[in-house]
């Protein structure tokens, strides 16, 4: 196996200004990414998360996993931190690829659960690997992982591939009617280390994200254009790049300042 750096480029977010490092694997020809937040080189243990793609969750907004929760939840704390590394791997599917994983999806919609969905089309319930993210650390010099996972499977594979997973941080949002079944046999069947008691409700986030746009366009009204040109600029001043980007798309384009 052949892991090979590419490039690197800056990536902003709503959650902080990332760096996105690309990697290509030769042997399969799939790409891979990794984003770093602050000095993650120096031997000490650095919050990560590994991710394999979900192009249902991740980009669609999917409500049947709670993958893209836990990319954006990743993300959050990453940045809250101001210190980490996601590595993002294109393992579509728990490694069955996106069009075995629609007609998995058919199955669970005929009854079958996401393991068994995945049997019946002749895959195991779990196809990823992870031995191609010993490279890619390496090559951030990365010695040390605090892992965002409620997978033991994963800190495992982890660990025998040469990864040192330090701690294990367990990552639970993005409960909702349409994924119950789904995070139950994620526990049930392949040993997650969680309970829906300790999710929060995918409508909770929605609701708070709503909240906090809806509480910002009202009270920037008492300000008129000035006051808002001001408080961009103010919160632009402390870095919370949150605020800042809620509060430029609340503001007309002739309100907004560079």
């Amino acid at each position: 196996m052949t892991i090979r750096f590419i490039a690197a480029s800056r990536l902003p977010t709503p959650w902080a200004t990332f760096t996105m490092h690309g990697f290509e694997d030769d042997a399969t020809g799939k790409d891979h990414i990794a984003l770093t937040l602050g000095d993650v080189s120096g031997g000490e243990p650095v919050l990560g998360r590994v991710h394999s793609e979900c192009l249902t969750g991740d980009a669609l907004f999917s409500m049947r996993c709670d993958c893209g929760y836990q990319l954006q939840e990743a993300l959050k704390r990453i940045a809250e931190e101001g210190r980490g590394v996601l590595l993002y791997l294109r393992q579509e599917g728990r490694g069955i690829g996106l069009l075995n994983k629609i007609r998995a999806y058919h199955l669970q919609d005929q009854g079958a659960d996401t393991v068994e969905a995945n049997e019946q089309l002749g895959f195991g319930a779990d196809m990823r690997r992870y031995d191609l993210c010993v490279p890619m650390l390496n090559h951030l010099g990365i010695t040390a992982l605090k892992l965002m996972t409620n997978n033991p499977r994963k800190v495992d594979a982890l660990t025998r591939d040469g990864v040192n997973v330090v701690e294990r941080q367990p990552i639970t949002t993005g409960l909702n009617p349409h994924n119950e079944q789904y995070l139950s046999t994620k526990a049930g069947k392949l040993g997650h280390m969680m309970a829906l008691d300790d999710f929060t409700q995918a409508s909770d986030v929605d609701i708070e994200r709503k909240g906090e746009r809806s509480i910002l366009r009202c009270r920037l009204l008492f300000f008129g254009g000035a006051g808002k040109r001001w408080a961009i600029g103010v919160a632009g001043a402390i870095g919370h790049q949150r605020l800042r980007q809620a509060m430029f798309h609340a503001c007309g384009p002739s309100e907004r300042v560079r």
